[in-house]
């Protein structure tokens, strides 16, 4: 489920923290890494669920309009489309998800929001499209919709993002990259099958060890790491260097010497990627300067030594 790029960011995110409260505490930090990441997997199954919520939304509201003493033409002959959709159906008999609803990763609480979403879902384009549609509802129409929910609602409700921030530190910033994961589940998803297996947390033994061990090693180095900085920055304003700026630098430092079968240009990439996000405008030339003399000086002093076909780059005579 979680990328190595996810990874880095949750890593680069606690070790953030760890710096400004100057508290290096290992197994303080790596218990705070590992909620933080379990919390991601909450995630998911809470948004997999809101779908499920509307539906149950919109039932409601065709009951009691069939239950009304004079009822309106539409009313009386509500459209069933969309309480009908197959996907959402295979979604409330998931079992996985139906246990996660029980403990608590469910939207009875926020039958207002639910209610202005679904409000609002009524007036999206693709929304009204596949309700007013003349043919019968069949899986790939009801499949697609799905698809359009979560590419174009979640990630872009601020109302939702102020709901979940609310209830979690760690999930407002984690709901595109969520939203992402469910899409590709969704892509997975054939007429007449239940929802696929959801993934686990991590893809492997691997992608965990690498999550630990990566901000292990930064805690532990982090004052040496830290050093090479100032020692390589001589044409930078070192007042003027975002904190984020020095921390990616060591993530980056400690990425490159404690795995080895990691490309330099991998780590420097994907350092400079999150600074993008997470610092400055000038942050991305800065992390990919400053990163590349120091894995640089450490190649030739033989503590970053890259091992495995393809990863060692010849050094220029």
């Amino acid at each position: 489920m979680l990328s190595r790029r996810f990874i880095r960011v949750k890593v680069f995110k606690v070790l953030f923290s760890s710096v400004h409260s100057q508290n290096f505490d290992q197994a303080v930090a790596e218990k705070e890494l590992l909620t933080s990441l379990e919390k991601t997997r909450q995630l998911y199954f809470l948004l997999l669920s809101l779908p499920v919520a509307l539906a149950h939304y919109a039932q409601d509201r065709i009951d009691i309009g069939l239950q009304k003493y004079q009822p309106t033409e539409e009313e009386m002959h509500p459209n069933p489309r969309f309480v009908n959709n197959k996907i959402i159906a295979a979604l409330e008999q998931d079992k996985d998800l139906l246990r996660a609803r029980e403990h608590g990763l469910n939207w009875t609480a926020q039958r207002a929001y639910v209610k202005k979403l679904y409000d609002q879902l009524k007036e999206e384009p693709y929304f009204v499209e596949y309700m007013s549609a003349p043919q019968e509802s069949d899986f790939d129409a009801d499949l697609k919709l799905m698809q359009q929910f979560f590419c174009n609602q979640p990630d872009e409700d601020p109302d939702l993002y102020n709901l979940l921030e609310d209830q979690s530190l760690y999930w407002a910033d984690d709901i595109a990259y969520v939203c992402n994961v469910i899409l590709a589940q969704l892509a997975g998803m054939k007429a007449g099958m239940s929802f696929p297996a959801h993934p686990s947390l991590f893809n492997n033994q691997e992608d965990k060890d690498f999550a630990t061990g990566l901000l292990a090693h930064s805690l532990i180095h982090y004052n040496e790491y830290a050093a090479f900085i100032e020692k390589f920055a001589q044409n930078w304003d070192l007042e003027r260097i975002a904190g984020t700026d020095s921390i990616l630098i060591v993530l980056g430092v400690s990425e490159a010497v404690a795995f080895p079968q990691i490309p330099v240009k991998v780590t420097l990439n994907e350092m400079v990627e999150i600074s993008k996000y997470y610092s400055t405008e000038n942050s991305k030339m800065f992390v990919n300067g400053i990163l590349d003399k120091v894995i640089k000086h450490l190649a030739q002093e033989g503590v970053v030594a890259k091992r495995g076909r393809g990863l060692v780059e010849k050094q220029k005579k």
